[in-house]
């Protein structure tokens, strides 16, 4: 569940349980990346369209980048 929908819900009343935040899991890492504005806007849109997170987008593409075999050179 996005943020957005987290905060929607919020805004409503409706209770939900904790979800622990990927910062917090020991089996995440934070990694910074440097993109151009608009592209970084893009990806905010698309993020709030398919009701994700950028983090989920991002690591959804990185899978895919890399199961496609272009991962290494």
């Amino acid at each position: 569940m996005s943020k957005f929908e987290r905060l929607l819900r919020s805004a409503k009343g409706e209770e939900e349980a904790k979800v622990r935040g990927k910062s917090r899991r020991e089996d995440y890492a934070a990694l910074k990346v440097y993109v151009p504005k608009e592209l970084h806007k893009v990806l905010k849109l698309k993020a709030v369209e398919e009701g994700k997170e950028i983090s989920e987008i991002v690591e959804e593409t990185l899978r895919a980048f890399l199961a496609g075999g272009r991962g290494t050179r």
